[in-house]
Order: C-alpha cells, then structure tokens, then sequence
C-alpha cells in the first residue's frame, strides 16, 4: 500500500480538528455541569414523618 504525503497532511489536519474540538467541548461540558439530584415521592414522605415524629417527641419531652 502507498502513503502519499498529501494523504499524512490530511490525517494529521483532521487528527488537529478533532483534537480542538473536543478541548472545546471538554471546557464547555466541565463548565456546564451540576449536580442534580431528585427525590422520589415515598423519600419525601418518609423526610415528612421523621419531622413530625421529631417534633413530637421533643414537645413531649419539653413537658408541653
């Protein structure tokens, strides 16, 4: 198989975009990124009677 020099120069162009692009988006997507976090229903609800259990617990301890 022969290799031309146009066809090194070629590669090597291509290899050279890609390689500026994904440093481009590698920026972008560190910038971009957060942290989400979501809470399913029953989690909520179980947050809710642990409160509510607290809060009771210290009013009958309190004496009131």
């Amino acid at each position: 198989m022969t290799i031309f020099p146009f066809q090194i120069g070629e590669v090597a162009g291509l290899y050279q975009r890609i390689l500026k692009t994904r440093s481009h988006f590698s920026e972008a997507e560190t910038e971009e990124k957060k942290d989400v976090v979501s809470i399913s229903a029953e989690a909520k609800r179980q947050k809710i009677l642990e409160e509510a259990k607290s809060a009771v617990l210290v009013s009958i301890k309190r004496g009131g």
